[in-house]
């Protein structure tokens, strides 16, 4: 098959988890005999950019999956809100054609999502797997202006409400619309976690998503076989980007709260360009010398990073989907603790094979991290249970089945 992949954003100028997601499945497809090409949106890049009308395209190759980057010559204000640019329709059908794909998959629509509807009008099926709530939330995290975690959009009005404002009523109203056609055009709606899929199906723009759980790649894993006692010194490690939602704030203020000599913590990420919040972070470590900001890391770092740290800390303060750390770790064997909301409990089950806290709350993370201090040989028992996840193959043989029936029925 001709398979076109669609994200928001890629390699090498971003690497977070959906788009590695959108990589791995890629090049498993690959193995498996496929075609794949990835279109996403280049928001950032300057070199080698090539005027099309309105447009500009960058063609390149990363790890062997070729990939179109188009970018606006001129980024319409919405660019990051709408469902939907119709602007894009000309420029994507022109993709399309010249490639002839057989089958879409979209990993993210934002930007980049009328290719659902170019591929509609073309006849070619599409598949669109949700890796976080932008479809429901503008914002993507389902977290209001106040810091609450939002349980239900009410189809923009909450919105309008108490994140945009009644200025804006009317364009959430279109989005809404927007997102619920690209529902109904969808041949199959997949979901990771059935978190995700419970909070979609909720709200009552879709039904009938399909469970498939990330699949992991295990070239390069070695699993981390360190053992424990009382006197047993442990890391701690955060591996995600140093924003608010994700929550580093609540570790290190639980960790000062801890207090225990025989614990150390290894932060790892990028911040971004959030100077403030990355000198509050900094602010609240101190000097404390177990404390380390470790900086940006890599994909294939991990292997080196899970044998440095005994247990990761996902203190995320949003309806985390199912952040690739996570599974990546367990697949490494380390024990992970997380905030008890979203799709993370369902693969860490507290005093099985890590520990759960109160969202939000450093007090109840704190009161994890005393109860390892005290006794590090708990750690033991975790790991026995750790349950690896599937492998990509697992994963991407899932979505070849869906592509197959797809093309089946048109």
């Amino acid at each position: 098959m001709k398979l076109l992949f669609a994200v928001h954003q890629f390699f090498p100028t971003h690497y977070t988890g959906t788009e590695r997601l959108a990589l791995n499945v890629g090049k498993q497809m690959q193995r498996m005999g496929h075609s794949v090409t990835v279109l996403t949106y280049e928001e950032s890049e300057q070199e080698g950019l090539d005027l099309e009308g309105d447009f500009l395209i960058k063609r390149y190759s990363y790890q062997g999956v070729p990939v179109i980057a188009v970018r606006h010559r001129t980024p319409p204000l919405e660019l990051g809100f709408s469902v939907s640019d119709p602007e894009m329709e000309r420029i994507i059908g022109r993709i399309i054609a010249q490639h002839r794909f057989n089958m879409v998959h979209i990993f993210h629509p934002m930007r980049i999502g009328m290719v659902a509807k170019v591929a509609t009008q073309k006849g070619i099926p599409f598949v669109l797997t949700l890796t976080d709530f932008w479809l429901l939330c503008p914002k993507g995290i389902a977290v209001t202006n106040k810091g609450d975690v939002c349980f239900s959009p009410g189809r923009g009005e909450k919105c309008a409400r108490e994140c945009y404002g009644d200025a804006l009523r009317e364009r959430l109203n279109r989005r809404f619309a927007a997102t619920v056609e690209l529902f109904e055009a969808a041949g199959c709606v997949v979901s990771a976690t059935s978190s995700l899929r419970q909070v979609f199906e909720r709200s009552g723009l879709v039904s009938g998503i399909q469970l498939i759980p990330y699949g992991e790649d295990y070239a390069g894993v070695k699993p981390n076989v360190r053992r424990y006692s009382r006197e047993s010194e442990i890391t701690l490690g955060f591996l995600s980007t140093l924003q608010p939602h994700k929550g580093p704030h609540v570790l290190l203020q639980a960790y000062n709260m801890a207090g225990k000599g025989n614990i150390a913590l290894k932060i790892f990420g990028s911040h971004f360009q959030q100077t403030d919040y990355y000198k509050t972070l900094q602010s609240l470590a101190g000097s404390h010398r177990k404390i380390e900001f470790c900086g940006e890391y890599r994909y294939e770092d991990m292997p080196r990073i899970y044998n440095e740290i005994d247990v990761l800390v996902v203190p995320s303060t949003w309806w985390e989907n199912s952040p690739l750390v996570l599974p990546r770790a367990l697949a490494h064997n380390v024990p992970a603790i997380v905030s008890n909301l979203g799709g993370m409990t369902e693969m860490v089950k507290d005093n099985e094979n890590g520990f759960t806290f109160e969202v939000s709350e450093p007090e109840s993370l704190a009161q994890v991290l005393k109860r390892i201090g005290d006794d590090p040989g708990i750690l033991n028992q975790l790991k026995e249970r750790i349950r690896r996840p599937p492998r990509i193959e697992e994963h991407a043989f899932e979505y070849e089945k869906i592509y197959r029936l797809l093309s089946l029925e048109n």
